[in-house]
């Protein structure tokens, strides 16, 4: 039978495997945090100058890789989501790694993930991953709570 302690570390081991970033203490990883959320809640793509590294990758296809595909990003939603806000919830530190679990609402005004404008509002929750390198975020992933957006958004039934 194994642990759960033996379960995670096995994970953990998982998870540092071909990523190679930069140790990162809690309080440069909430500096870094506050460009990214400043980004997002003020639509000001220059903010992730400040904390993206120049090399940054995302895996989703539509964020071209640097930091310029992020702004686009970032662009993106800004004219898709009034009254957008991107709100840090909890925040973990552990090696070159930071796990960011937030809250993204707003008002949808303009198409998401093809979804047409509602006029609706939303609140859902999200988890990003960031590796650091050199002491900036270098590769990201995420997850949101994309069932939920689109029942809020009305594209599937409640």
């Amino acid at each position: 039978m194994t642990t759960g302690s033996t379960a995670c570390e096995r994970n953990r081991l998982h998870l540092d495997l071909g990523h190679k970033g930069t140790p990162l203490n809690r309080e440069s990883a909430l500096r870094l945090m506050e460009h990214f959320l400043a980004a997002y809640n003020e639509g000001e793509p220059k903010h992730l100058d400040h904390c993206l590294h120049p090399d940054y990758r995302h895996p989703n296809p539509a964020v071209e890789r640097g930091i310029e595909g992020m702004r686009a990003a970032v662009r993106r939603w800004a004219a898709s989501v009034e009254d957008l806000r991107l709100t840090l919830d909890d925040l973990v530190v552990e090696g070159d790694k930071v796990v960011a679990r937030m809250t993204f609402s707003g008002r949808q005004v303009g198409t998401i993930l093809g979804i047409p404008p509602s006029g609706e509002r939303f609140s859902v929750g999200l988890i990003d991953i960031f590796l650091v390198e050199d002491g900036l975020f270098a590769r990201h992933w995420d997850q949101m709570d994309l069932l939920g957006l689109h029942r809020q958004l009305g594209a599937l039934p409640a």
